[in-house]
């Protein structure tokens, strides 16, 4: 008996393991279905990036990984992934992927959400994704996300969500930092810790774009 149950743990994390890097496979595929293929070292991100500096839009992509550090929830480990583009007259669309498991591996979520809302400035992308009717456990599911690009420093990512509420989420741009409800709990910022996120806003002068480009150069 404590041998098969051995076997059974060693199956257990295995297929846990493989349903992992399935998500995170698919992760890829869907952002470079809408764009750019989202890597850690977030070189496709970078050619994403200049095109549509080129083409007067704000773009935020990649895909990143980060740990929970909050009460019942330390140790939970999550990726999101992104590729958001905002046009001059200030609509954005885009897709964005989860995935949240517990500190064990235990998958608590996972699934896409339509970008509804974003906005760039330097270094910095707020956008909001919506979690479509139907889709997830949970009801009314919106992200509300802020990345941070840190160039050859870590990036750093901050979220709020709201879940199972009477009425559909706001769809429009909340920094989850600074424009949550009165007497919402303060969110942490978290670094990323495997992948990461180029961040391009519209506004950025050629000359600013090379520079930032340069800076990251030696990112891994």
């Amino acid at each position: 008996m404590a041998m098969l149950e051995h076997v059974s743990r060693r199956v257990a994390r295995r297929r846990s393991g493989m349903f992992r890097s399935r998500f995170r496979t698919t992760v890829l595929v869907a952002v470079a279905a809408v764009g750019v293929a989202a890597s850690p070292g977030v070189a496709q991100a970078r050619q994403a990036e200049a095109a549509s500096a080129a083409a007067g839009r704000s773009i935020v992509a990649g895909l990143g990984h980060f740990v929970y550090d909050e009460v019942n929830t330390v140790g939970h480990r999550i990726w999101f992934g992104v590729y958001a583009v905002a046009a001059v007259d200030g609509s954005a669309r885009g897709q964005f992927l989860y995935r949240h498991e517990q500190a064990d591996g235990t998958l608590v979520a996972q699934g896409r959400a339509d970008v509804t809302c974003l906005k760039v400035t330097e270094n910095v992308a707020v956008f909001t994704a919506i979690v479509p009717e139907g889709q997830g456990a949970a009801k009314n599911h919106g992200f509300y996300v802020k990345i941070i690009d840190g160039g050859r420093q870590p990036d750093q990512i901050v979220d709020a969500q709201a879940t199972n509420g009477t009425e559909p989420p706001p769809t429009g741009c909340l920094d989850p930092e600074t424009d949550l409800p009165p007497g919402s709990q303060s969110r942490p910022r978290y670094p990323i810790l495997a992948g990461g996120y180029a961040v391009h806003a519209a506004e950025q002068s050629r000359a600013g774009a090379e520079v930032s480009r340069a800076e990251r150069r030696d990112r891994p």
